[in-house]
């Protein structure tokens, strides 16, 4: 059974505009143990991308948590599946 867990908070990017996103992280474990992540972006209510979504690394739900906001942070910074 796939166990899923949501996690929200704004994250203010330090280049370009410097605007604050509202990020939305599905962070969902597997049967098999491994870890992964969908993510929403949006700014002003509009939507501004998902980023880029891979499997995680981490092994407990907390580090997993803390690679996908990191990962998502990175991509926002960079503009990796998200419009600025």
């Amino acid at each position: 059974m796939i166990h899923s867990e949501i996690y929200r908070f704004p994250y203010t990017r330090m280049g370009g505009m410097q605007r604050t996103y509202n990020v939305t992280i599905n962070l969902v474990r597997r049967d098999s143990g491994v870890y992964a992540y969908n993510s929403w972006v949006h700014h002003a209510g509009m939507f501004k991308g998902n980023g880029l979504a891979f499997p995680l690394v981490s092994r407990t739900t907390e580090q997993a948590a803390a690679e996908a906001r990191a990962r998502i942070e990175g991509h926002i910074e960079n503009l990796l599946g998200v419009n600025e």
